[in-house]
């Protein structure tokens, strides 16, 4: 009983320190994108870098989200990035007032409004898509070390996780 004492005791502190360096890792997934910006012309470069800093996770996914359809409404973005709707409307008054995104309203339907990037708006979503990328392939490499069974345990404890954190305390 006391080693899996020991042993909660570790991964609790494994994970606060996942946490921390979450936080901290803000700061480098910045300088990645201004890497990423380097490849860019100069224009381009002084547009992103505009608004990088003031753009929270939210808008970005937003963003990535209207990049990948154009015809996007509050709805489907909620639905897609877990947000409430309220939440996305919030991103998207933002958006709007930056000139990154853009009202629209289909010929099918002119009660609905829908959003598509600005010119501006498609350099950011360019940018968020490269460092998602960049992600995603660090989280795979990182999952091929564990096998079928401790990826099960994995996606188990980070369901029940997410759930302790969206349920009221």
């Amino acid at each position: 009983m006391e080693e899996r004492n020991m042993l909660k005791n570790k991964v609790y502190a494994n994970l606060v320190d996942y946490l921390h360096t979450r936080d901290k890792s803000a700061e480098f997934r910045r300088e990645k994108a201004l890497a990423i910006i380097e490849e860019q012309n100069d224009a381009d470069k002084k547009a992103v870098c505009l608004h990088l800093d003031k753009l929270t996770l939210t808008q970005l996914h937003v963003l990535h989200e209207i990049g990948e359809r154009p015809d996007s409404n509050v709805t489907f973005i909620s639905n897609q990035i877990n947000v409430t709707k309220g939440g996305v409307s919030k991103a998207v008054a933002k958006l709007i007032a930056w000139e990154l995104i853009q009202e629209h309203y289909r010929a099918d339907n002119k009660k609905e409004i829908y959003y598509r990037l600005t010119e501006e708006g498609e350099k950011l979503a360019f940018v968020h898509a490269r460092l998602h990328q960049q992600l995603e392939n660090k989280h795979e490499e990182l999952l091929e070390r564990y096998s079928e069974e401790e990826l099960k345990v994995i996606a188990s404890f980070l369901k029940e996780l997410t759930e302790l954190n969206t349920s009221s305390l």
